[in-house]
């Protein structure tokens, strides 16, 4: 009889932690049925040259929403990278204007033969070819020599330990439609890279875009008015992207991208980061990270000096260079704007940390500062476990959102001890 009072008991303890647990997991909010409305206003949804789907799926706080034009097929996660590609349609308008043209016709003709004639030329005229060429060979040779020396030291980070392989920062997610890899960077033959600079300058895009088809399409008249000489001044006409959302990273960063080249831009911020007191490996290794593209390394330059001289600027370099994205590279420039935006307006920070897949802040009177550069932030559990965290401590708790918190997150993470500032975007 005893035991069977033990049995009877046991199984009822199972049974109620079975049903708290069903309980708890019902406590969790659906990422279903989402809305491309909840999270970008309708002139960004439906414009003269897109439309958006309705529908969108949430992967890590932010929607991924499709972009549909005559000119292809995208999806972008964020409503920051939906505003950048919306941002690029009118470049393919432009674009697609002038390749109709007899003057891009004959360009690009002579851009595809090019190669074969260089080739050509340095068998049977060596020396009047190299002189043509000597003025941008002379140009190029302080970049080979950075390039040589870039070499050396990546064999001997090699062999002190530094093999590149580092912990994402979010959860990975399948790329998205319509997005390149990053290609290697360099300065291009004899100023064909300041070309597609200029190009994109026109276009008013990123010379670095990770949009597919534009990248593309940038290297095309690239080659055809380096090449081709195809002007670049008389053929292209006012560009005006839609709206308010033509732009939302960083302004300098930009016009940075458009002037110099990448080595300069690299040497430019290598320089910056040594006056915080940056240098060394922990650069080296950000600046090798393909994500981190001239114009994002720069953003992360500049909000970086932006928080003042507090300690652990390096951390945020080491924690940058984990990204295994753009999305990610984006997560960690906008997470360190989200602090230098509080710095401004509350309590100063004095110190930053990478905290596995957060930066953390400090402000002088004890307070935690989590900037979560998010869209949307539902009650689920990555969140919870978030919020348990034993090692995010500090004498009150806080968490920086752009976007959305809904009622029952907020609720959650208030009873956990956190505070909760949201909507942010539209504050700044």
């Amino acid at each position: 009889m005893y035991m069977r009072r033990i049995l009877l008991c046991t199984l009822a303890s199972a049974v109620a932690f079975v049903a708290v647990g069903a309980a708890n997991a019902q406590d969790y909010e659906s990422l279903s049925d989402l809305k491309a409305a909840e999270f970008a206003p309708s002139a960004l949804l439906q414009g003269p040259l897109h439309s958006v789907d309705e529908k969108v799926t949430m992967e890590g706080g932010l929607p991924r929403f499709t972009i549909r034009s005559k000119y292809g097929i995208w999806q972008a996660r964020g409503r920051e990278m939906l505003e950048i590609r919306v941002s690029e349609l009118p470049a393919f308008e432009q674009l697609d204007s002038i390749s109709k043209t007899d003057e891009f016709t004959k360009a690009a003709g002579k851009a595809i033969a090019a190669p074969v004639e260089v080739a050509s030329n340095l068998l049977t005229r060596p020396a009047d070819t190299v002189n043509s060429l000597a003025s941008g060979i002379g140009n190029m040779a302080s970049s080979l020599v950075n390039m040589a020396g870039s070499a050396a030291t990546r064999v001997s980070d090699t062999v002190n330990g530094d093999t590149g392989t580092q912990k994402p920062i979010l959860e990975p997610v399948a790329m998205c439609e319509g997005t390149a890899a990053p290609r290697t960077v360099i300065n291009g033959p004899f100023g064909y890279h300041a070309t597609l600079r200029e190009w994109a300058q026109k276009l008013k895009v990123d010379p670095y875009t990770n949009n597919a088809a534009l990248s593309g399409k940038l290297d095309d008249f690239a080659a055809a008015s380096f090449v081709g000489s195809l002007p670049v001044n008389i053929t292209i006409g006012l560009v005006a992207a839609p709206l308010s959302y033509a732009v939302q990273f960083n302004q300098a960063a930009q016009l940075e991208s458009y002037q110099l080249s990448p080595g300069d831009i690299e040497t430019r911020n290598e320089e910056r980061l040594k006056k915080m007191g940056v240098e060394g490996l922990v650069v080296r290794t950000l600046f090798r990270n393909s994500y981190f593209t001239p114009t994002l390394q720069t953003s992360l330059v500049l909000a970086l000096e932006s928080l003042g001289d507090i300690a652990g600027r390096a951390e945020v370099i080491t924690f940058a260079s984990r990204a295994a994205s753009d999305i990610e590279a984006r997560y960690v420039v906008n997470s360190v704007l989200l602090l230098a935006q509080h710095g401004r307006t509350g309590t100063p920070i004095i110190s930053v940390r990478g905290a596995d897949n957060v930066i953390a802040g400090a402000a002088a009177d004890g307070k935690l500062i989590i900037p979560m550069p998010m869209d949307y932030i539902a009650w689920i559990k990555p969140v919870e476990d978030f919020a348990r965290r034993a090692d995010l401590s500090g004498s009150e708790r806080w968490v920086l959102v752009p976007g959305k918190v809904t009622p029952q997150a907020m609720q959650e993470l208030t009873k956990l001890g956190w505070h909760v500032a949201d909507n942010l975007a539209t504050t700044q």
